[in-house]
C-alpha cells in the first residue's frame, strides 16, 4: 500500500529525474569516501568504476565550481549540488512535497523495498 501512496504523491517525471540524480549523488559521495582512504590515482576497481560513472558530472561542475573546491573535494561538492537539486529544486519545479530526507523518491523506494523483503 505504501508504494501506491508514493506513486500517487510524486509525479512519474519526478521518479524519472530523481533516480539518476540520486544514483549520481550517492556515487559521488562514495567516490569522496573512497578517495579519503585510497590514493587519488589508485587503480582499485571500485574507485575506477565510480570515477568513470561520475566523470561527466564532475567535468560539467568544473565550469561552475568555486575556486576553493579543488581535487579531492570535487566529488563532495557534486554530491552537495545534487542533494540541493533533489531536495529543493525538483520538488518545486514538479510540484510535490518532501518533508525529510526519507521522502525523496529514490530513498523512499529503497526503504520500501527493504521493508517488502523483510530486512
Amino acid at each position: 500500500m505504501g508504494a501506491l501512496f508514493m506513486i500517487t504523491t510524486i509525479p512519474p517525471i519526478g521518479f524519472l529525474l530523481d533516480i539518476p540524480f540520486g544514483v549520481l549523488m550517492w556515487t559521488s559521495l562514495l567516490q569522496f569516501l573512497l578517495m579519503a582512504v585510497l590514493a587519488e590515482n589508485s587503480r582499485a576497481m571500485p574507485l575506477q568504476m565510480v570515477r568513470g560513472l561520475n566523470a561527466p558530472l564532475h567535468a560539467l561542475l568544473q565550469l561552475a565550481k568555486p575556486r576553493i573546491i579543488e581535487g579531492r573535494l570535487i566529488p563532495l561538492y557534486a554530491a552537495f549540488v545534487l542533494f540541493i537539486l533533489r531536495y529543493y529544486l525538483l520538488p518545486e519545479l514538479l510540484d510535490y512535497d518532501i518533508w525529510n530526507f526519507y521522502q525523496m523518491p529514490l530513498e523512499k523506494l529503497l526503504i520500501e523495498a527493504k521493508a517488502d523483503l523483510g530486512l
